[in-house]
């Protein structure tokens, strides 16, 4: 049986939503007195097939909530056009890491059995992070589903546009002209992140010591296509043991 077979849809679908960073709508049961019936959150990671990791539910105005264990929880989400919904209940407040180094307060709750979806006839449009702060992560199209993934390369976003993008790096990326390649960007304030196919058009110097990677044909990587990066992803980051 394969990864992907092994996972139910919820869970799936959840790490999709966690390696994406998608935002979370909450409703909470009860509701307490004065109390705020609708929060707004984040997916961060799914650390094992029984927890979904959160970040701190916030209000419309941002103030951090503190919601008790066992509490019931209604969460929904957008994904690829389609409206998810789903009962779940909180497990604990924890820390999560998000780097090796560096463990982040988060929500565990449980995973839900069952998800709920409707197509939306509109959607709000999530263009990529384009400003000098979004960082670039390189992987080939042949690796992402390799047993131990690790980045062909990383870097920072130089320029973009409808149809291709260029990443700065600190070296020439070993990948020939014309491959396929997976890019995710993504911002130091860790919202949404975005993942984009492309072709490799060229690797030029800069004339600083840097280079540039230009990719062609950007394309947005579809909810299902990279399961085995997505799973990576979504994981805590201690769990996470690549080799080149």
């Amino acid at each position: 049986m394969s990864e992907f077979e092994s996972k139910s849809f919820a869970e799936v679908t959840l790490i999709e939503a966690a390696a994406r960073r998608l935002r979370a709508d909450l409703v909470m049961k009860p509701v307490t007195p004065d109390g705020e019936t609708r929060l707004i959150s984040r997916f961060i990671g799914v650390e094992s097939p029984q927890r979904v990791i959160l970040a701190p539910p916030v209000t419309a105005r941002g103030r951090k909530v503190f919601v008790p264990d066992d509490w019931e929880l209604g969460i929904s989400f957008d994904l690829a056009n389609v409206w998810f919904q789903a009962a779940t209940r909180v497990i604990e407040h924890c820390l999560f890491y998000r780097s090796p180094t560096t463990r982040i307060d988060a929500l565990a709750v449980a995973m839900p059995a069952n998800l709920h979806s409707r197509n939306r006839r509109q959607s709000p449009r999530h263009d990529p992070p384009t400003d000098a702060a979004t960082f670039a992560t390189i992987w080939p199209v042949d690796r992402i589903e390799d047993e131990n993934l690790a980045p062909l390369a990383k870097g920072r976003l130089q320029d973009f546009s409808a149809t291709g993008l260029g990443v700065r790096l600190g070296e020439p990326i070993d990948l020939p002209t014309g491959m396929s390649a997976v890019i995710c960007l993504e911002t130091s304030s860790g919202n949404e992140s975005a993942f984009l196919r492309g072709i490799l058009r060229h690797c030029s110097p800069l004339g600083d010591g840097n280079w540039v990677v230009g990719f062609g044909d950007i394309t947005g990587l579809e909810p299902g296509e990279a399961i085995n990066l997505m799973t990576l992803l979504a994981a805590p980051a201690e769990s996470r043991k690549p080799t080149p």
